[in-house]
């Protein structure tokens, strides 16, 4: 959490760190009280079971196991709760730094939220430019193709399967791609999250309109 700003916070740095070691020993305590609830409870039946097995042989029945599981399980679960404890008194101390801190923090993730914003508006804008340069150059190909059609060879072979678009031809009926419009607002709208200036697409449109 606050990793954008954390760096400038050690305070806050430190008891993160602190919760969350102690999340991750809170969990790893709880994981060895069930392993060991589980061994207790087996170790009782395979005593009980040897016991009644050596008594009907006339035998001294052994030494069970369970006693001393029983007594590392106890001592397990003292260590989680003790754990639990101070996992809440960190948590709770964390708690009153970001009340106390409140309006410092909400400054510090504002200044980062503008400097990712402009980060991802940059990049948004190199792509918009090479975008638009891509589809110029389609336009082009496409103009070539309508105003100076290719000569259409003599057709001396048998007929072939067509595919028919019905309405306007765009990349999305076409290629099955997000429409020109689609990318290029998506892409402006990143470019407004650093306030950047807006590269303009409108003759670009227009001659896709056109076409």
């Amino acid at each position: 959490m606050f990793e954008a700003i954390i760096e400038s916070l050690p305070e806050l740095a430190k008891l993160e760190s602190t919760v969350s070691d102690l999340e991750r020993q809170h969990g790893e305590a709880s994981a060895r009280v069930q392993s060991l609830a589980h061994k207790t409870g087996q170790a009782r039946e395979d005593d009980l079971n040897r016991e009644a097995a050596a008594l009907n042989a006339g035998r001294k029945p052994p030494n069970p196991t369970e006693p001393r599981l029983a007594e590392q399980l106890a001592d397990a679960g003292r260590d989680a709760e003790v754990l639990q404890r101070r996992l809440a008194l960190a948590q709770g101390e964390k708690a009153r730094y970001l009340a106390t801190h409140h309006a410092t923090i909400l400054g510090l993730l504002g200044e980062a939220h503008a400097v990712e914003g402009a980060r991802v508006a940059a990049a948004a804008g190199e792509a918009l430019a090479a975008l638009l340069a891509y589809h110029r150059a389609e336009d082009d190909a496409r103009n070539l193709q309508r105003l100076h059609p290719a000569p259409a060879p003599e057709n001396t072979g048998s007929p072939q399967s067509t595919a028919v678009v019905w309405g306007a031809l765009t990349t999305r009926n076409f290629t099955g791609g997000p429409n020109r419009g689609d990318l290029e607002g998506t892409l402006q709208y990143l470019i407004s999250l650093g306030g950047a200036t807006i590269v303009e697409a409108g003759a670009e449109e227009g001659e896709e309109d056109a076409a």
